[in-house]
């Protein structure tokens, strides 16, 4: 497909041992000098996920004539929140201590009495324990159940008006687990490798009538994240001086065992770390630093490694994924061996299974070159474009997947077969590609309607409307929905009335609802 896109020069040869990028970081602006308090817990029912929906937001509501608006910051571009942590952690027991600092301007058009949090690290029990909160130099009162956690402003958050939230919490990590468990080991430690994601409070998206924070489930993912920037400093106790840390963003070592990172534009702030990685270091020709943090184990008896052909498919799909839906917002992105099934993304870092490596025989036709194509790939479908993971998981999952199989085009065409057969044809795929999280018992039954299903009904509508114009609507969805939270009918809206209505039967062979744009007033843009 090189008559299609313009690809690829020469990447660079792999440089095995690399460090990490070291660079010098402008002075953090001083925290708000004010005292935490002890803030007061009560349960809290858990909210019924379908009241929140992203997805169908209506108008929010805007200050009263009535009421007296402060004086607040107006105009100007729209801000992020800011998070600053600082991070004791024991290495050896597993525990965090933590400072969170969150500055959030209101850029709503609702007057705000209460901020909501996602927790999810509250999900295993006794791991997550919130000690004191305060917002605005005053006392605040919090409620926490299950993976939210609401705090009352003490006083109303006018459209345009900053408020500084101050947290303090501990975090008592858990062992990677077993079964469906297993899968979240992201957040949690094996015998070589501690692993830290999704694994600080985020700031809920607001949606005109509530805070989205969506039930959680064992199969699929619920997260709605929208981006922010993170500065984060942490200090180590307990490990040696052999301690990698694989953290993105823009690292500086303050000291023996501390570090400080500052990461833009991230949904999430990752990191993994590790007394046993080796480091091996690509760069793509942009410029974007890839980084391969991997164990001694991922070079087979054979002399395989596995480390540096995760490393090479990993620049060769971010090259190909920048030429077709343009740029990322970050310099440097990490793969991480994980002590976990399967792969995982977040902003600039993506686990994958160390299962994949100790499989790896060479070749292209296997699951380490697939799942992480797959998850680099979600540096564009997750990272820079939001969806609702819990009700609309295909907008990032079909992508993806779909993803893998432009890789396979432009890389390994003869394997183009393979791919279809191996990754979709061979589990026969049943299911509505826009069903939600909720709707599924078993993971195999999500993935076959969500992700292969979904890679169907991308490949159809490829058909319909050519394939010029299929990678125009990913790269103008890329484009539209950049650094917010995209919606199916800010998909299907993007496409023109003759290229929606060619779209038809597929709509109606692949989608529980497949007026998409006929179902309500019009085309919804990304909030």
């Amino acid at each position: 497909m090189r008559n299609l896109y313009t690809l690829l020069i020469l990447i660079p040869l792999l440089s095995a041992c690399a460090p990490s990028l070291i660079v010098s970081l402008p002075t953090a602006q001083p925290a708000p000098n004010v005292r935490l308090v002890q803030a007061q817990s009560v349960d809290l029912p858990t909210r019924d996920w379908r009241d929140v929906s992203p997805t169908n937001t209506p108008a929010e509501t805007a200050p009263s004539a009535q009421t007296p608006t402060p004086a607040c910051l107006q105009g100007g571009p729209r801000s992020k929140p800011q998070h600053t942590l600082t991070v004791d952690l024991d290495y050896e027991q597993r525990v965090l201590q933590v400072s969170h600092i969150m500055r959030y301007r209101n850029f709503t058009r609702a007057v705000l009495s209460d901020l909501a949090f996602i927790v999810e690290a509250n999900e295993w029990a006794r791991a997550f324990e919130l000690l004191e909160v305060m917002v605005d130099g005053q006392p605040a009162q919090a409620r926490i159940a299950i993976n939210r956690l609401d705090v009352e402003l003490p006083q109303a958050l006018f459209p345009g008006c900053e408020s500084v939230v101050e947290m303090a919490y501990t975090l008592r990590l858990p062992r990677v687990g077993q079964g469906l468990a297993a899968y979240k080991g992201y957040l949690g430690y094996s015998e070589r490798q501690l692993n830290l994601a999704y694994w600080t409070p985020y700031l809920a998206p607001y949606n005109g009538q509530g805070w989205t924070v969506h039930e959680p489930r064992a199969i699929g993912e619920q997260m709605v994240l929208e981006q922010a920037d993170w500065d984060v400093t942490i200090r180590v106790e307990g490990a040696s001086e052999a301690l990698v840390l694989a953290m993105p963003g823009r690292v500086e070592k303050l000291g023996a065992m501390t570090w400080r990172a500052v990461l833009e534009n991230a949904r999430d702030f990752p990191l993994s770390m590790s007394e046993q990685y080796r480091v091996l270091q690509q760069h793509t020709p942009s410029g974007v630093i890839l980084e391969m943090y991997a164990f001694a184990d991922s070079v087979r008896s054979e002399g395989i490694d596995g480390a540096q052909h995760a490393l090479r498919v990993a620049a060769q799909a971010y090259a190909q994924y920048e030429s077709l839906f343009g740029r990322t917002p970050y310099g440097r992105v990490l793969v991480v061996q994980g002590d976990f099934p399967d792969g995982m993304e977040f902003s600039a870092l993506v686990f994958v299974s160390s299962n994949w490596f100790y499989q790896f025989r060479g070749g292209y036709d296997n699951y380490l070159t697939v799942i992480t194509v797959h998850e680099i790939a979600h540096q564009w479908w997750y990272a820079r474009v939001g969806n609702d993971a819990a009700h609309a998981p295909w907008l990032d999952e079909a992508l993806a997947t779909y993803s893998e199989y432009v890789y396979y085009e432009e890389y390994h065409p003869t394997l183009k077969d393979w791919w279809w057969s191996f990754r979709v044809g061979w589990y026969a795929p049943q299911g509505f590609v826009d069903s939600t999280i909720y709707e599924f018992v078993t993971p195999r039954d999500y993935i076959n309607a969500v992700y292969l299903r979904g890679v169907q009904m991308l490949q159809n509508i490829r058909n319909d409307i050519g394939t010029q114009a299929f990678f125009r609507l990913l790269e103008e969805y890329a484009r539209a929905a950049d650094g917010r939270i995209g919606t199916p009918r800010l998909f299907w809206s993007l496409l023109s009335p003759e290229q929606y209505a060619a779209t038809t039967n597929t709509r109606g062979q692949f989608l529980r609802l497949p007026q998409v744009l006929e179902a309500g007033s019009g085309p919804t843009p990304a909030p």
